[in-house]
């Protein structure tokens, strides 16, 4: 078996940091749709934004999946309840990089409405269903916010690591 690498490979830092700016895009999106009037063309556009980005999201989350399958990763780094804290973290990441797209798409074909992606209409996986719906809102809200907590935690693990045990476990995903 070969060794551990030091530092991510280059195709998992690219799709780490792009799921970054993808989550933020679509959190971004549908906090700032909620501010405008309903039933206004702005609040269609960032329904739309949100939702064309929670679909890229479960697209890259399949590729980062394989990556994480294709490349090995480097070796955990601190105490033995860190590297449980960190994997935690990391697997409930990774459940929510689907979690959250799929209750988004099956919640909006519970509501009757089709789902597209760029041009394709996605099949419906789904009959319209006003208590599916309202159970499947609930639960994509309920991954929503759990981003927000869960994504808080892994930056203050990562910062927690360079700058007060100052081990540069931020230089592995450079």
């Amino acid at each position: 078996m070969s060794p551990l690498p030091e530092r991510y490979a280059r195709p998992s830092v690219v799709l780490h940091w792009l799921m970054f700016l993808l989550f933020a895009g679509a959190l971004a999106a549908i906090e700032y749709k909620g501010t405008l009037p309903k039933g206004s063309a702005g609040r269609a556009l960032f329904t739309s934004i949100h939702m064309m980005l929670g679909q890229c999201i479960l697209l890259f989350g399949c590729v980062r999946v394989w990556a994480r399958w294709r490349y090995a990763a480097p070796a955990n780094i601190g105490t033995a309840w860190q590297i449980a804290s960190a994997k935690l973290v990391h697997w409930v990441l990774y459940a929510i990089m689907f979690a959250m797209p799929v209750s988004g798409i099956l919640f909006v074909q519970a509501a009757g409405k089709d789902v597209t992606f760029l041009t394709w209409t996605l099949p419906r996986l789904v009959a319209e269903n006003p208590d599916l719906k309202s159970t499947l809102k609930s639960a994509h809200e309920f991954v929503g916010n759990a981003v927000y907590f869960i994504a808080g935690l892994h930056i203050l693990g990562a910062l927690w690591h360079q700058f007060v045990q100052r081990d540069n476990l931020l230089t592995r995903m450079r």
